[in-house]
């Protein structure tokens, strides 16, 4: 590659001070050279990153907050959680810094910038309120199950060097009219009155729609107390909610929030990062990791996980016979019910010829050798399949 040794003194420069963004756009640097077959200079730069040991061991910068931003008194570990007057069942638990995630969860690379934005803001916070800008206070994080939301608000409060003080529905919810909204109640005050983030999730359980004509005015008095609680606390700390129905919120419910993040389901190249992740324990060439992340096309982080780990299984139960990852692969869609909707199934449960030519269609991703050392066919034997693909 031409100029690389400017490059490569540049990574070396800005090493002596690497941020999360550095990294990542390194990693990406060094997958394009691969890519584009300039093999040592990747090496040059894998073993920058290594020698630094900075994939395994950098951790972010906590976010530095003022102290006119957050009010309250330090959360000791001695501390006990507030309980429902009736059953003394906690109303939640509470989480230190060094109990939480310390990484952010594999987002494409537009979220990740966002959450770091807003991090910055926060980090920024005193400088905002003196030119009479307020910055956010609360965030609703929605979207389909398993996409790293608790995970993200995990990472949030550590990198705020805050607690996070999680509610706990199976103490706030009662069975006793008028107790719901009590519970909530003390659990605000609670949070209120300490320096921490509070973490309401599956937000939906008390965040309803007020229209339900055959309720007793239960959930009303509930999202009114909830609202009233959000609106004192959106002055003194901050607020995280997780909800994978957002379409059954109030819509008062979302004006409360400041942010609002939707979080997907992970693209091609997040699925890629996340499967390598789970499977490194197998031997998985990189067209098989190329052809899983395909593979996965409509799966949340979590649904991965679970893919690779019944890999793991089917590996250490064929090891004798030599693993197969596309019998793997087939017997996961046979035997996961909740694997219908996701587009590779009907293609596994059919002819593989037409799992052969879905490859080839998808915008050439594949070449005509990785699709015959995939299926462990000659590549005369797939051109011939291929010769009829548009």
């Amino acid at each position: 590659m031409e100029n690389f040794s400017i490059i490569l003194a540049l990574s070396r420069a800005a090493m002596k001070e690497p941020s999360a963004a550095l990294l990542r756009h390194m990693k990406r640097l060094i997958d394009a050279l691969r890519k584009s077959g300039d093999v040592d200079e990747a090496a040059a730069l894998e073993k920058l990153l290594q020698s630094a040991q900075l994939e395994a061991k950098i951790e972010p910068s906590r976010v530095v907050l003022s102290r006119s931003f957050i009010s309250g008194e330090m959360l000791a570990e001695n501390v006990s959680p507030p309980v429902d007057r009736e059953t003394a069942a906690p109303l939640c638990d509470i989480k230190f810094p060094a109990q939480l995630n310390a990484q952010l969860p594999v987002f494409n690379e537009t979220l990740q910038n966002a959450v770091e934005g807003m991090l910055q803001e926060w980090s920024n916070a005193q400088s905002l309120l003196e030119l009479g800008i307020r910055p956010p206070y609360s965030c609703l994080l929605f979207g389909a199950p398993g996409t790293g939301k608790t995970q993200l608000a995990h990472y949030i409060s550590n990198r705020l060097g805050l607690p996070l003080v999680v509610a706990r529905l199976d103490g706030l919810i009662s069975s006793f009219l008028g107790t719901t909204a009590r519970n909530i109640s003390s659990l605000f005050e609670f949070a209120n009155r300490y320096k921490c983030v509070l973490l309401l999730d599956e937000f939906d359980a008390v965040a309803k729609v007020r229209d339900d004509p055959h309720e007793l005015g239960e959930i009303k008095r509930v999202v009114n107390t909830l609202l009233q609680c959000l609106d004192i606390r959106s002055s003194k700390g901050f607020t995280l909610a997780i909800t994978n129905h957002e379409s059954l919120l109030d819509t008062a419910v979302w004006r409360r929030f400041d942010v609002r993040i939707a979080v997907p389901k992970p693209d091609m190249d997040s699925r890629l990062e996340i499967l390598k992740a789970y499977i490194s324990a197998l031997n998985i060439s990189d067209a098989e990791l190329k052809f899983l992340a395909w593979t996965t096309d409509g799966f949340s982080g979590a649904d991965i996980e679970t893919l690779c780990n019944a890999m793991k299984r089917a590996a250490v139960m064929e090891r004798e016979a030599g693993f197969d990852l596309l019998k793997s692969l087939e017997n996961y869609f046979l035997l996961s019910a909740d694997a219908e909707n996701f587009p590779a199934r009907k293609l596994f449960m059919g002819p593989r010829d037409d799992l052969i030519k879905a490859l080839k269609n998808t915008n050439n991703f594949f070449s005509q050798k990785e699709i015959a050392k995939l299926f462990s066919l000659g590549e005369a034997t797939v051109s011939r399949l291929l010769r009829n693909v548009n």
